[in-house]
């Protein structure tokens, strides 16, 4: 009997693309156990061959709130976090898809905003502004270093993906997050949902 060639299942014949710009979203592979990436996607912010990668992690909320961060801030509690990566966990990001609403913004692709005055957000929350797939904010993020994550890709270690629509870039967390993602690769990684969260229970 033939032996099964897990790599082949599911990488296919290594025909996907491997260059990486910013607007990406990276998959990570169905196997991989490092706790911030482990069933990760992540938004390219910044990708430069000579210079390196800056990403945000999109789908890992973790247990704190923007109350945790401005206590005084009581609508605070209805903005949750999520860990964009585990580089400069004291630094904050944010990204939302309110345009020219809030100042400061920089459109990275047409739909989806990096950044804003803290003010212009504790005011539009305040006024009953929708929160999920309008605005999310990120503690940390992912780097890469020159030829690093190119590497990382060429061993299987992310599928490189283009954005959805940008609500729904910022709509859901978690597995559910990941598997709609993987989905939106196409059938080249349909086997990547066939392994358990828990690959030892495979």
């Amino acid at each position: 009997m033939k032996e099964l060639d897990l790599e082949s299942l599911l990488f296919g014949s290594g025909g996907q693309r491997t260059e990486i710009a910013s607007g990406d979203v990276l998959i990570a592979e169905p196997f991989m156990e490092e706790s911030i990436f482990k069933r990760s996607s992540i938004l390219m912010l910044e990708a430069d061959r000579a210079r390196g990668y800056m990403g945000l992690v999109l789908n890992h909320q973790i247990p704190l709130s923007m109350r945790d961060l401005i206590p005084g801030w009581k609508f605070g509690e209805l903005v949750p976090l999520f860990a964009g990566g585990p580089v400069d966990l004291d630094r904050l990001f944010m990204l939302h898809t309110l345009g020219d609403r809030f100042s400061g913004s920089r459109e990275l692709f047409p739909g989806l905003y990096v950044g804003a005055r803290i003010d212009d957000v504790v005011g539009y929350v305040e006024g009953g502004g929708e929160v999920d797939g309008c605005l999310r904010f990120f503690l940390g993020y992912s780097g890469w270093g020159t030829d690093q994550l190119e590497n990382e890709v060429l061993h299987n270690t992310w599928a490189i993906g283009r954005h959805e629509d940008a609500d729904v870039l910022l709509h859901g967390s978690g597995n559910e997050y990941w598997r709609r993602q993987v989905e939106h690769l196409g059938d080249d990684y349909r086997s990547w949902l066939t392994v358990p969260v828990d690959a030892a229970l495979n």
